[in-house]
């Protein structure tokens, strides 16, 4: 009951269910079984001013007290105590997207189940348990993610002496000591993160590559900081999704990888770049996996079209520049905010990653495992680290030190997210010459904001990500 109370909380079960469409508790029951960064935030859906996007909330400040005693005969106080107030402003963004089907799809034809020109017999479960519901959740969870990177970076703390990505170095990793320093800084201030037995505890969220290297630090097994470590199935009741255990008072949620094996709690290449060159052809959606016809992936999956390109062009590199199963990112922005030179940017949303295949050194070809699902076609001006400088380019491909990091929650209400125009789809008509390609979209108006930095820290450090048959 507590947990189901916990994974409700999303822009869509905040909602008064008397006011849902039909079609929303589909999306909610996504949200439960799939989301780990949305619940974290309280979201709240109260209305803001009409067509306001941003609204501030005033907080009076109390003054100083004044503990010395006053004269037995006096009349007045000389001094008022002194007022003062703060404000936080709320703001709100409209956020949306698409998927397309073709009619001849299962998908599209359990939608369209009965009278083609009833409305009302179209049924929206089969797209809400695909693509679209994936889409809305997936969408989110980046948001949800990318929120508490907007907070202070005096709250950010790195493994090791680093002080900002770029001086990580490779043996700057996940520490198991690292939880006492969370203790001392993070205070039980708010109201707990998740309701139950557990709820004094504190939570920390971090990808596999992290429990991996910590777990290959550990003491030995009579260790009193190894005994500490109290498994989910020793402390029993609810657990949360991918929940691992519990260690001196904080609960450790591993964030899974996708099937690709991407994980959010990754920010690939972002860390010292080791090699950095510009994409000197255009990518079109669709390019860069290998032809479906003569060559599968990883000897299983027929990935793709065959009428596209094939790999992406890059400017001249060396032979053992690339390997394969190398993870590198595909991105069009660069930026020093974060320590590093030309660095990855892993908040825009045109930054992508993607695995090689296969390596073309005479060609100075990639091919990655799916294809690029962007348009990168728009040239510009760029100056790749690795490869010439202020050169005609379509993107960056970068390869680098793989920076992971764990967000520490002390308590809830570090993060607001505010709800101004619950979840909505729409179903365009379909605008090809046979009208056999349909499009469903959807749209909301929600906004995510930092309420109070001192719930939570970010921690940065080195990870190892899995590759196949090793780890990277």
């Amino acid at each position: 009951m507590d947990l189901g109370y916990f994974y409700d909380l999303n822009p869509v079960g905040v909602i008064d269910r008397n006011s849902w469409q039909i079609t929303d508790p589909l999306v909610n029951l996504a949200f439960r079984t799939d989301a780990i960064y949305t619940p974290l935030i309280d979201w709240d859906s109260s209305p803001m001013a009409t067509g306001a996007v941003t609204t501030e909330q005033f907080e009076l400040l109390e003054g100083e007290v004044d503990a010395n005693p006053i004269p037995m005969t006096a009349n007045y106080i000389g001094e008022a105590q002194a007022i003062d107030s703060r404000s936080r402003r709320w703001s709100v963004l409209r956020y949306g997207d698409k998927v397309q089907l073709h009619e001849s799809s299962n998908t599209f034809n359990m939608w369209k189940n009965s009278n083609v020109d009833n409305v009302s017999a179209r049924d929206w479960k089969p797209l809400l348990r695909g693509l679209l519901g994936w889409n809305v959740v997936e969408k989110h969870e980046i948001l949800s993610r990318n929120v508490w990177f907007k907070g202070s970076k005096a709250y950010w703390t790195y493994a090791g002496d680093a002080t900002n990505w770029g001086e990580l170095s490779t043996t700057d990793r996940f520490s198991i000591n690292q939880v006492k320093y969370w203790q001392m800084w993070l205070g039980n201030t708010g109201s707990p993160i998740v309701p139950g037995d557990q709820a004094k505890a504190k939570l920390a969220l971090v990808p596999p590559g992290a429990i991996f290297d910590w777990v290959n630090g550990l003491p030995g097994s009579t260790d009193p900081e190894t005994v500490l470590f109290k498994y989910t199935m020793e402390y029993g009741g609810e657990h949360l999704n991918y929940e691992l255990g519990q260690y001196m008072g904080v609960r450790f949620q591993e964030v899974p990888n996708n099937k690709f094996g991407l994980n959010k709690n990754v920010l690939y290449n972002s860390g010292t770049i080791a090699k950095q060159y510009g994409v000197t052809g255009p990518i079109a959606s669709g390019d860069g996996s290998p032809d479906p016809g003569t060559t599968p992936v990883d000897g299983v999956w027929y990935v793709g079209q065959k009428n596209v390109a094939h790999s992406i062009q890059l400017e001249s590199f060396g032979a053992q520049d690339f390997k394969l199963n190398d993870f590198v990112t595909i991105h069009t922005k660069v930026t020093t905010e974060y320590g590093v030179t030309n660095g990855v940017d892993p908040f825009d949303g045109r930054t992508i990653v993607r695995r090689i295949v296969g390596i073309d050194t005479v060609n100075h070809t990639l091919t990655f495992d799916r294809p690029v699902m962007f348009n990168y076609i728009q040239s510009f001006i760029g100056s790749p680290v690795s490869g010439g400088a202020n050169i005609v380019i379509y993107a960056y491909v970068t390869k680098g030190i793989n920076v992971g990091f764990s967000l520490v929650l002390g308590s809830r209400g570090g993060v607001q997210g505010k709800v101004m125009r619950p979840l909505r789809f729409k179903e365009p008509k379909p605008i090809d010459d046979y009208e056999s390609v349909w499009r469903f979209v959807w749209d909301d108006i929600v906004g995510y904001n930092i309420a109070d930095p001192n719930m939570f820290t970010l921690y940065f450090y080195t990870v190892s990500i899995p590759i196949p048959g090793g780890v990277l």
